[in-house]
């Protein structure tokens, strides 16, 4: 196998193939492969980023791929790696695994954050565990091999997540106390439900989502620019079912998004409070809300979709749920 760093833009219509040929015949494809592209760009035209992808070629047709990515608002010696396609196959991953620690290793980099494809405002991590569900919107695609593969590598941090579904799901609005809308009230808040996302609703959310994450595993920075480009209104709109906000007078201090799987199915995004205004029962009455007006749509079941392990979340009622999907991203020290 023929394995070589290659400059971006010249081999990419390969790459794009190999990702149609694995993936092409799986629901939700189209979301993944836009949001595939997006960030494929994204690390191509970045200033902060330098992009060092890495190709496999056997007889001249791609085989296995894989990028690093030195994002200079990591801290000094991390990087990240992603666009990770490689058959299953230990021998062929090993010798691409070699080739991204030797490139690493070069430009002084110890440890490897992953699999990122871009950013972690972009796709990440692989499956660990699936119940075969369908694939459904916003999930990474990956060959469930992926785990198995990267964990040869011994890493010296795992970092997990899930997605869950309730079918039904009426068990929410018993464990969740109907007055924690009215207790919201008492406090101050309100609620508003929008059916599309403004530019203006954006740039907030943007700041929002800014304090509550910056302390996640893997968290860079993006300024106003890089966020409109990556979450610009027009393409969430085509997707969005609702966008829950949450008001302190005249301010947004929280939000949620839902979006519409299909007809009868509804995916639930994270629920993202100010850290100033957690611990007032925000976010129940936010599920509260979301789950009573998914009801009175008709909707069967709801996914919660790509939480991590531990987070705020855990406090959510668990009755009902039915875990569909168990993923992991890895640090590795080089």
């Amino acid at each position: 196998m023929e394995i070589k760093t290659y400059i971006a833009g010249s081999n990419t219509d390969e790459l794009k193939d190999l990702i149609k040929k694995k993936y092409g015949n799986i629901g939700g494809f189209e979301y993944f492969f836009n949001e595939f592209n997006k960030a494929f760009s994204y690390c191509v035209e970045n200033n902060n980023i330098q992009f060092l992808p890495i190709s496999g070629s056997e007889n001249g047709e791609l085989q296995a791929h894989v990028a690093l990515i030195i994002d200079k608002r990591l801290s000094k010696g991390e990087a990240f790696f992603g666009f990770l396609e490689v058959p299953n196959n230990l021998e062929v991953f090993g010798s691409m695994w070699n080739a991204l620690t030797k490139e690493a290793q070069s430009r002084g980099i110890s440890l490897l954050k992953g699999p990122i494809n871009g950013s972690i405002w972009h796709q990440y991590r692989c499956v660990k565990e699936t119940d075969g569900s369908p694939w459904f919107k916003t999930e990474m695609l990956a060959e469930e091999y992926y785990y198995n593969l990267l964990q040869s590598q011994k890493p010296r941090a795992e970092i997990e997540y899930f997605s869950a579904s309730r079918e039904p799901y009426d068990i929410v609005l018993q464990l969740i106390n109907p007055e924690s809308l009215s207790k919201m009230k008492s406090y101050g808040f309100s609620m508003k439900v929008a059916e599309d996302v403004t530019p203006s609703d954006l740039k907030i959310i943007a700041n929002i989502s800014r304090q509550v994450f910056k302390d996640n595993w893997g968290y860079t920075e993006l300024n106003d620019q890089e966020f409109a480009r990556l979450y610009s209104a027009g393409e969430i709109n085509k997707n969005l079912n609702a966008l829950y906000l949450l008001y302190k007078g005249d301010v947004i201090i929280g939000f949620c998004s839902t979006f519409k799987e299909n007809d009868s199915t509804l995916l639930l995004k994270t629920i993202c409070v100010l850290p100033e205004y957690r611990g007032l029962g925000l976010g129940n009455a936010l599920a509260y809300k979301i789950h009573e007006d998914a009801k009175k749509d008709g909707i069967k079941k709801i996914i919660y979709a790509l939480i991590r392990e531990g987070n705020s979340i855990s406090n959510f009622p668990k009755e009902g749920t039915v875990t569909m999907r168990r993923y992991s991203a890895f640090e590795f020290k080089i």
